[in-house]
């Protein structure tokens, strides 16, 4: 048996694994530990070489510990009340609007995205403090449930994301695109992702609105109630930490002062004196580091696994063959994506979206990168893509988020959440075949 064929054997088999209920890291351990073996023939010889010192290696990257400093960075951002300022601040200007409850919504994800990285902290935040007043102004229930939880994907555009950050770590980097080595940048990457988020946001709201227009009963007549200028002007100020905040981490980044992982340490530690600054007690901030520890402790046998796996198909020239056989398929570049995306659809109906990109990208990357795909472009759009797959049934990793936070039944958050699943997915599809959108902010910042 060919190399490449073991390769589509263990993959299967840890597919299989992972669809059985069996945790995703075990399943991609397992996986590996045989290939291993059968790649070099029965000697233990480079499975014992992966297992002891490839483990060693990879926990001795300081690299991962970006993954807990930004969830940190989110979590004490929620408890110091900005969010409900954000949120107030918005609604101040959007409420007299009709949907402009739903807007409100829509743009406090995109800018908490800024802060958090993490879709489902929006979709619990935002939730709780919009549903009971979208009830009393008689919005319809399924609409703004499905609005809820599509716009938390936002967070995985607007930076700093946990998505792209954990692409950039597993994607093999540098990576060949149109004969040429391109080293994939973290900084880039973030930054590529705010225009994609700003559009998204905008066409989130259309879809709202074109649901109003088809659905009279959807939306209620706008607001009367009085707002002054001055609580408008007044409410701005909450926008001033989120905004230094994002310039810090996202400038920083950019220009070059420090790497991802010291701008997740700059950013905590900026946070970390704001919360003292705001009294937040010492126990809500040390729940807040115990939280993000745990956080770490969950994902990182993930990594481990998955780089272990990928480490697996790279040396059984897995993701080569596969590039060699689409290339002799004469398939259209597009086809190839809508079947990647097809892939992420299915399996997001089982999976978190850090299992995905641990399993899929090191095989999924370089053939779409093969195909003539901006690497930048491709980064952000399956991200996306991979976080619209949590809006899909049964599993729905953000639709049960939802539901269980705001203690109504997922089945009437999927019933609302369709239109805006079709409006994200072909956002994907913007960003993927306009991948303009990604480069231009990074390249117009150098």
């Amino acid at each position: 048996m060919s190399a490449a064929a073991i390769g589509v054997v263990f993959f299967l088999i840890m597919m299989v694994m992972v669809f059985l209920g069996i945790p995703v890291f075990i399943s991609m351990l397992t996986a590996s530990l045989f290939g291993f073996l059968a790649l070099s023939g029965g000697n233990p010889a480079m499975m014992l070489s992966q297992f002891t010192a490839g483990i060693y290696n990879l926990g001795a990257n300081y690299n991962y510990a970006v993954l807990p400093l930004f969830s940190l960075v989110g979590a004490l951002v929620g408890e110091t009340g900005v969010a409900e300022g954000l949120f107030k601040c918005l609604e101040s200007w959007l409420k007299r609007v009709k949907g402009g409850m739903l807007y409100t919504v829509v743009f406090a994800n995109a800018a908490f995205g800024a802060c958090s990285g993490s879709s489902i902290a929006g979709n619990i935040v935002f939730g709780k403090l919009s549903l009971p007043e979208l009830r009393r102004r008689g919005y319809d229930e399924r609409l703004s449930l499905g609005c809820i939880a599509a716009s938390g994907a936002l967070s995985t555009l607007i930076p700093p994301s946990m998505g792209i950050l954990m692409f950039c770590i597993i994607a093999p980097s540098p990576i060949e695109v149109a004969g040429e080595n391109v080293a994939i940048s973290v900084g880039t990457a973030l930054t590529g992702g705010i225009v994609p988020g700003l559009l998204t946001a905008v066409a989130l709201c259309f879809t709202i609105r074109i649901v109003g227009f088809f659905r009279k009963d959807a939306l209620p007549p706008k607001s009367d109630e009085p707002i002054s200028w001055h609580d408008r002007i007044h409410g701005l100020a909450y926008l001033i930490p989120i905004i230094l905040l994002f310039g810090l981490i996202i400038g920083g980044t950019m220009l070059g002062w420090f790497t991802a992982t010291v701008a997740g340490a700059v950013g905590a530690a900026v946070v970390l004196v704001y919360a003292l600054i705001r009294r937040l007690p010492l126990k809500r901030i040390w729940n807040c580091i115990v939280d993000s520890a745990i956080m770490e402790a969950g994902i990182f046998p993930i990594i481990i696994g998955g780089q272990l796996f990928s480490r697996f198909v790279s040396n059984s020239g897995l993701a080569s063959a596969l590039s060699d056989g689409i290339a002799s398929l004469n398939a259209p570049a597009f086809v190839i994506f809508i079947m990647v995306m097809l892939l992420y659809v299915v399996c997001g109906c089982v999976m978190d979206m850090m299992s995905i990109i641990i399993i899929t990208v090191p095989v999924v990357f370089p053939i779409l990168c093969g195909l003539g795909y901006s690497p930048y472009a491709i980064i952000i759009a399956l991200c996306f893509m991979m976080e619209i797959a949590g809006l899909t049934p049964p599993i729905g990793m953000n639709v049960f988020a939802t539901s269980n936070a705001l203690r109504v039944s997922p089945s009437k958050v999927f019933a609302g959440v369709w239109p805006f699943f079709i409006c994200e997915v072909c956002m994907v599809l913007v960003i993927a075949f306009c991948p303009a959108i990604v480069t231009w902010l990074p390249n117009l910042i150098r």
